[in-house]
């Protein structure tokens, strides 16, 4: 496995489901474009690649409501493990690649695409807590926390 990290727009988008012993799974699709110059030196769309993103846990469940709370639409800053995976559709082998979420940051609309991390609050997953310090990377430590939106 390989470890990646992009920006992408949320294609489709699952929603949050619940494994035979409880445990929540958020999965999303997510493309990124690729920005590149044409023989002119224009910057023009290059291709799009797709990512089957799943997030595990708590997190998964605050970017659910996140997630939601946007209709189903946003930008997304994710970095994770990725693994391809070979299958068959319509007589065609094709290749899917595959990201178990370690973090995912919504970028808040109106912000800058390009923007290098999302705010503390609006990131779930990783191992670094939030500036609130709070310790939103692993979930939450007590009962008593909520998440920060």
């Amino acid at each position: 496995m390989s470890t990646v990290s992009f920006t992408g727009n949320i294609g489709s988008y699952h929603g949050l489901k619940f494994s035979q012993d409880g445990k929540p799974r958020l999965s999303f699709s997510a493309a990124e474009t690729a920005r590149v110059k044409d023989q002119s030196g224009q910057y023009v769309d290059g291709g799009t690649t797709w990512f089957s993103v799943t997030l595990f846990g708590y997190t998964a469940e605050a970017l659910d409501a996140a997630i939601a709370a946007q209709g189903g639409k946003g930008k997304v800053i994710v970095t994770g493990r990725m693994s391809t995976r070979e299958y068959e559709k319509d007589g065609q082998r094709r290749e899917s690649l595959d990201v178990v979420a370690e973090s995912v940051g919504l970028v808040p609309k109106g912000q800058p695409a390009n923007q290098s991390q999302p705010p503390a609050s609006q990131q779930w997953g990783g191992n670094q807590p939030a500036a609130n310090s709070q310790g939103w990377g692993n979930g939450p430590t007590g009962s008593d926390q909520q998440p920060p939106f």
